[in-house]
């Protein structure tokens, strides 16, 4: 049956071979989400897209040879071993009809889905190629099509990416090229755009032996802008036709394993974030109820102080007996939050957490805008792994692995990350950075400026008014309860102590600034500066330079609020306090 032009509801073909494959007709508009309805695809655990056209590639030559074994033992497999998704072309010729192929070797686990223009395919039941121009019939191994209304090859290049886009969210992606000419040009362009890793089949001809000509170091660089940004902003690897499947099936379950280093560096992060906000919460009851309970005590003893010269008082024993009892309780529990503030040290472990997982957090941007090693991605992940090795080991080392670290088992990256509409994962270019690490630290400080202006004002008129009180009371005659308005002064002034709200407005303005002037330097670069790595790296380096700095001041002085706030302690804890600043 000839599908309609809006019809999305979809039918099968019924292939020769005995393959029943389900197609939907989309508009170029369409929204992706209702073509993956419509095809009743589930989501992949990640999404291989194979790039390249058919033009000159002879499959029955030695090259077509080779890329049947890579196609077969490598790419399909490495497809089926890691749960992908595969889009293509969909046309029965070159690189795609090599990929149906591979997926029938692996047992048709795959969902291989092809798009393609309307007008320009055939398929049993579709039209016939006379009377409407020569037409490419769809390959017999595909599971599903999307055949977009257009009769020019390239016009359903848009839906493609719509649609990888809409199943690429939060997983792994790769793009595969093989052999391509201009349209495919334009393919790898957008994919190095989203930041998707591509592997390039040196050999295959055209476009891919190109790309692999100009990643070499020292060639020429390209006149073509395509070319240019490609071989500039792209993560390429480049696999040479001889090699062994093996090894090429290695490089893709690399790109798409659940187990990269960056997910596994995201992981950790998330991991002693979320243990350092629970370590922190604990501190800060602990801390608030020990000054509260202080000032209910000093109440209680100021009550018993008031009733004592009336002898009116009927149940005079009763209430005495009361009031020494809530006394004795709060004294009770008060010695029992200071000992599990020096047993536990949650204060010292909340530090300590929070300045290993920003280390790791600087880390992971670093690899993501490819600082580092510049001899290949391997390079940098082992840069990554042995970084990420230093930080942990330096934590387990301490108190924190005892109880402080649970495993986290959210989404990854986390999700103030996330909401930020940043994968977490892609290669990120100057712009990236400036949006998604320099402009959102930026937004951090300057609410915090705000919220922390905010709450010293409000502290500091509450301490002003407590004081007024004192006066207002000994002038009234109730002298015995200005001792109550000097203990709340005193619970206050160490509540605001503990908050270190001046040092830290301080921190941030400045940090803040210096922001501002990294952004501000970095707008007023010629675009030929903007686009040499050596700009780039001063960037990030002189951004993440101001962020650790920032934290490194706080570090210290949350180490001295510590010392002041458990003066009695042990050593122990501005030691381990103290070590937290080296990972800086």
């Amino acid at each position: 049956m000839q599908p309609s032009q809006t019809d999305l509801n979809g039918g099968e073909v019924l292939f020769p071979n005995g393959n029943r494959a389900r197609w939907v007709r989309a508009q170029p508009d369409t929204q992706p989400r209702e073509v993956v309805r419509a095809l009743g695809l589930s989501r992949p655990r990640t999404l291989l897209l194979l790039l390249g056209g058919a033009e000159g590639l002879e499959l029955e030559s030695e090259v077509g040879a080779r890329l049947r074994q890579l196609f077969s033992r490598g790419i399909a497999r490495a497809a089926a071993e890691t749960g992908a998704l595969i889009l293509d072309g969909g046309t029965q010729s070159g690189s795609m009809s090599l990929m149906g192929e591979g997926v029938i070797d692996w047992g048709a686990h795959s969902p291989l889905v092809g798009v393609a223009p309307a007008g320009l395919v055939t398929y049993p039941g579709g039209p016939a190629s006379e009377g409407d121009g020569p037409r490419s019939p769809l390959d017999s191994h595909h599971s599903h099509f999307v055949l977009v209304d257009g009769d020019t090859w390239g016009e359903e290049t848009p839906t493609l990416y719509r649609l990888a886009e809409h199943l690429a969210q939060s997983i792994p992606v790769v793009a595969v090229l093989v052999n391509g000419g201009e349209r495919s040009k334009q393919e790898v362009l957008q994919a190095v755009r989203r930041g998707w890793p591509t592997v390039v089949l040196q050999g295959s001809g055209r476009l891919a032996d190109e790309l692999a000509r100009l990643v070499h170091p020292h060639s020429t660089a390209p006149a073509d802008p395509a070319l240019a940004e490609i071989i500039t902003d792209g993560q390429l690897d480049v696999f040479p036709l001889h090699g062994s499947p093996r090894e090429l099936n290695r490089l893709l379950r690399r790109e798409l394993r659940e187990d990269s280093i960056l997910k596994l560096a995201w992981q950790r992060y998330a991991t002693y974030d979320a243990s350092a906000s629970r370590q922190q919460r604990i501190f800060q009851r602990l801390q608030f109820w020990t000054l509260l309970l202080s000032f209910l005590s000093t109440l209680v003893a100021l009550l018993a102080e008031q009733l004592r010269p009336l002898p009116s008082l009927q149940e005079r024993g009763s209430v005495d007996a009361f009031l020494y009892f809530m006394g004795v309780l709060l004294a009770a529990t008060l010695t029992v939050l200071v000992a599990a503030s020096t047993r536990f040290k949650s204060g010292a472990r909340w530090i300590r957490l929070r300045a290993h997982a920003e280390a790791l957090k600087r880390e992971i941007y670093r690899h993501r805008c490819r600082m580092g090693p510049r001899t290949g991605r391997s390079s940098r992940d082992r840069l990554l792994a042995s970084r990420m090795k230093s930080i942990s080991r330096q934590l387990m080392q301490s108190e924190a692995n005892l109880s402080a670290v649970r495993a986290y088992r959210g989404r990854l990256p986390p999700g103030s990350e996330a909401e930020r509409g940043d994968d977490g994962f892609s290669p990120l270019t100057p712009s990236g950075y400036i949006r998604y690490r320099l402009d959102d630290q930026l937004d951090y400080y300057r609410r915090r400026i705000d919220a922390l202006d905010r709450r010293s004002s409000q502290l500091q008129w509450t301490l002003i008014v407590a004081g007024a009180l004192g006066t207002v009371l000994v002038a009234a005659g109730w002298g015995l309860w200005v001792p109550l308005t000097t203990a709340l002064v005193m619970v206050l002034t160490a509540w605001l102590g503990f908050q270190q709200t001046g040092n830290r407005l301080m921190k941030y303005q400045q940090a803040a600034t210096d922001l501002d002037n990294i952004k501000a330097w970095w707008s007023a670069l010629s675009l030929e500066d903007t686009g040499k790595p050596r700009y780039f790296e001063a960037l990030v380096d002189s951004t993440e330079l101001v962020l650790q700095g920032e934290l490194t001041g706080w570090v210290q002085e949350m180490k001295e609020a510590l010392v002041r706030l458990t003066p009695r302690s042990d050593k122990s804890d501005e030691q381990e306090v103290g070590e937290a600043k080296e990972v800086h």
